[in-house]
Formats: C-alpha cells, sequence, structure tokens
C-alpha cells in the first residue's frame, strides 16, 4: 500500500474543515480514512436498476480508482457521501420503478428531491474550499493565510503534486456520484407509470442544471407535453394520449431559464437552441400565453360595444337637444372610436418595444402579433447571444469564428437579426 505524505498546506485544509464543521462552528473530529472496499461494495451492489425486465449498468468505479481512493485523505468523507446516496436515492428509486402498479405521486416526489439533495451536496462539494474559507476571519481561514506565506520552491512543488492528486481522486468519486444521480432521476421521470407534474419537472431540471448535465431536459420537456398518461385503477395499465398544444402542457418559463442557463454554461449551441425549441417554441407555450394575456382583451374588444351602445342612447336621452335617432349613432362612433385608436396604439406600442432587448432583434417586416407571441423565443435567444459573444459593449461587433457565425445564421433563420447596426452604440 502506498502512502502519501501530508504537506503542510493540506494539513492545514484538514484542521479548518474540522474547526468549521459543518458551517455553524460546531467541532468536529477527524475521522480516520476508512477502506474504499465498503463503497466499491455498496455502490456495486445498488448500481443497477430494472426497468420492467431490463437492467443497464449506471456506474462502477474502476480498480484503479479504487486503488487510488484507498489512501486519498477525503476517502472517509467521500466514500460516505456516496454510500449514501446509494442507499438512499436508488432504495427511493426502486419504489418507483419496481412497481406493477401506478406509483404514489408523493413516492416519485420524495426519489426525485433524494437526487436533488445529493445534488446540491456535490454542487457545494465542487466549489474550491480554500475561497470560501479565506473569505472568513476564522481560525482555520488563519491557518490557511499563515501557511500561504510560506516561500519555498520544494514545498511548492510538493504542494502542487499533492493537490493534483487529491483532486484527481475525489473527482473521480464525485463523477460517478453525479453519473448517478443523473441516470436514477432520468429513469424514474421517463417511467411509463410516472405522470410528470410542473413539480416534478422542475425538480428534475433543478437536478441536472446542478450536476451540470442538462443534455436530457429536451427530451423530457418533450415527453412533458405527449408522453402517454396511465389511467388510474386499471390492470394491466391502461394509457390515454394527450394532445401537446393544449395550453396546460406548456413549459414554465422559469423552469426553461434555469434549463437554458444549464445549457450555456456546457458550452454547447445546438443543446441550447434544443432547449428552446422545445420549450418556449411549442404549441402549448404559446397556446397558454394567448389564453393567459389575450384572451380575456379580446371577449372585451368583442363585448364593449354593446355597453357602449346603451351608454351612447343614455347620453342622448339626457341632453334633449338633438333627436336621438341621429344623435345616438354619433356618440356611438365617436366613443367607439377612441376606444379602438387608443387600443391600436397601445398595441402597437408594446410589440414594438425594444428596451428589453439586447443584441438579438426582429427583423424588419415581422407581423406584429408574431413579435409579441415569440417575444419570449426571442429573449432566450438573446441570453445565449449575450453569452458567446463579448461582455464588453464596446467590442461587440468583432465576434468571428464558425461558431459565431453559425449563430448569426440561425438567429436570421428565425426573422430574428444579431447585432443590428442602427441599434449599436455610436452608430446611431
Amino acid at each position: 500500500m502506498t502512502h502519501y505524505v501530508l504537506s503542510r498546506r493540506h494539513a492545514a485544509r484538514v484542521l479548518a474543515r474540522s474547526v468549521l464543521g459543518n458551517g455553524r462552528g460546531g467541532i468536529k473530529h477527524i475521522q480516520a480514512p476508512v477502506q474504499y472496499e465498503c463503497f466499491s461494495r455498496q455502490l456495486s451492489h445498488s448500481s443497477t436498476l430494472a426497468i420492467g425486465s431490463q437492467e443497464k449498468d449506471l456506474v462502477r468505479p474502476t480498480s484503479h480508482n479504487a486503488a487510488s481512493l484507498k489512501n486519498s485523505p477525503n476517502s472517509a468523507k467521500d466514500a460516505g457521501l456516496t454510500t449514501l446516496i446509494g442507499t438512499e436515492v436508488l432504495d427511493k428509486a426502486r419504489t418507483v420503478l419496481q412497481s406493477s402498479a401506478i406509483p404514489d405521486p408523493a413516492a416519485v416526489v420524495n426519489a426525485l428531491q433524494a437526487c436533488e439533495r445529493f445534488a446540491k451536496i456535490l454542487a457545494q462539494e465542487a466549489q474550491p474550499v480554500g475561497q470560501s474559507l479565506r473569505a472568513e476571519n476564522t481560525p482555520a481561514s488563519n491557518l490557511l493565510s499563515l501557511e500561504e506565506s510560506q516561500d519555498g520552491s520544494k514545498s511548492q512543488d510538493r504542494r502542487d503534486v499533492s493537490n493534483r492528486k487529491e483532486v484527481s481522486m475525489t473527482g473521480n468519486v464525485k463523477s460517478a456520484a453525479a453519473q448517478l444521480i443523473s441516470s436514477t432521476a432520468y429513469k424514474v421521470i421517463t417511467d411509463p407509470k410516472v405522470y410528470i407534474t410542473p413539480e416534478l419537472l422542475s425538480i428534475y431540471v433543478n437536478v441536472q442544471s446542478l450536476l451540470g448535465r442538462p443534455r436530457s431536459l429536451p427530451e423530457v420537456f418533450n415527453l412533458y407535453a405527449s408522453k402517454p398518461v396511465p389511467k388510474p385503477n386499471t390492470n394491466p395499465i391502461k394509457y390515454t394520449t394527450p394532445n401537446p398544444k393544449k395550453p396546460s402542457a406548456h413549459i414554465p418559463l422559469e423552469i426553461a431559464n434555469t434549463a437554458l442557463t444549464a445549457a450555456i454554461k456546457t458550452n454547447n449551441i445546438p443543446l441550447c437552441f434544443d432547449v428552446i425549441n422545445s420549450s418556449v417554441c411549442a404549441p402549448a407555450f404559446r397556446m397558454s400565453k394567448f389564453f393567459r394575456k389575450a384572451f380575456v382583451p379580446m371577449c372585451a374588444a368583442v363585448l364593449i360595444p354593446f355597453p357602449i351602445y346603451k351608454l351612447a342612447s343614455e347620453i342622448t336621452a339626457y341632453t334633449g337637444m338633438v333627436d336621438p335617432r341621429t344623435a345616438t349613432p354619433l356618440t356611438f362612433a365617436a366613443i367607439m372610436a377612441y376606444i379602438w385608436f387608443t387600443g391600436t396604439i397601445g398595441f402597437v406600442a408594446i410589440t414594438t418595444a425594444n428596451d428589453q432587448m439586447d443584441r438579438v432583434t426582429w427583423a424588419i417586416g415581422t407581423p406584429l402579433r408574431e413579435r409579441w407571441i415569440r417575444e419570449e423565443e426571442r429573449m432566450l435567444i438573446d441570453r445565449v447571444a449575450g453569452a458567446w459573444g463579448f461582455q464588453q459593449r464596446s467590442r461587440r461587433g468583432e465576434e468571428e469564428g464558425q461558431d459565431w457565425e453559425g449563430l448569426r445564421e440561425l438567429i436570421g433563420m428565425r426573422r430574428m437579426v444579431l447585432d443590428k447596426t442602427e441599434l449599436m452604440d455610436d452608430m446611431e
């Protein structure tokens, strides 16, 4: 068995973690490293999920990784973390996947919430510990600062080698745990017996965003609208085909924004557009927006002439100076003209406003109704363009390269313009 010599910097980090404890000032004893075999047996035992009669292996640590993790200073912490994942997440997933009947919605929510809870733990583990410690004025941060103030090329080289070994060793375990959580959440939400609710969709998107694995989100968005719905109290289970265009099948804008943020972090332009196409570009989203924001004003526009005519007749009868048969139509026409002209000007002002636009604007000739119904699509594409271009406003327009030109072409195919010249700074 190979032993690694702990550098002073690593010893300070271990002591700092023990002093910080759980973040509330409590002091924890430094546990002795445990052997990796317990985690290897646990993960090998619980890394297979059954779906019907088929099983798929999720992830197994290699013998090289197991041998290296035996000597890792953080092996106790990593093995304990992943053992908890293997016992809690997979056990709750089996409750849903191995059920022959429609699973209880609460059990499905618990399974995905367990995935979300451990995904948050892994996301916090991925953050550099030294930076968070230096930001606090604690004895642990003072230990780190005293240790870093010492010079010496040899000690620095040894610290670098130790840090690289620690990162590679813990990275293998964390990657295996992330793959396990991601695969488990995907199997739960795509199970035919599970009905995808907005709550389940929100939890799943949050899990994959925390893990940095958003490739399955467009597929799940499509399933949310078109996945067959299981009928209750049927044996064997029967399914009904839903209407993917109904307003209730739309992806909420908050969930679409979260998914797009995760896709942008992967630096994958096709994935970003897949997320946009399966969320705000879907017919269900546009129907939902129409019924939420335009249906009531349109009904009011259709029904308002009847009370207006009654009002006009009362006004002419009250004055008594002009024949009511002549004054009533004129009064009705004047009031309706004021309402219709004012409403038209307001609609044009709403659909042509560009204060919220950053780099992507509408092309000339795009109908106003299309601009209004597709505004969320333009907004998300604007986020993608802002993430790939220069952040400095003074350098906008200097981008080049195959990816940038491909992005410009994709935007142009949607009746939009990237970096319209007359709207750029100092180009009026």
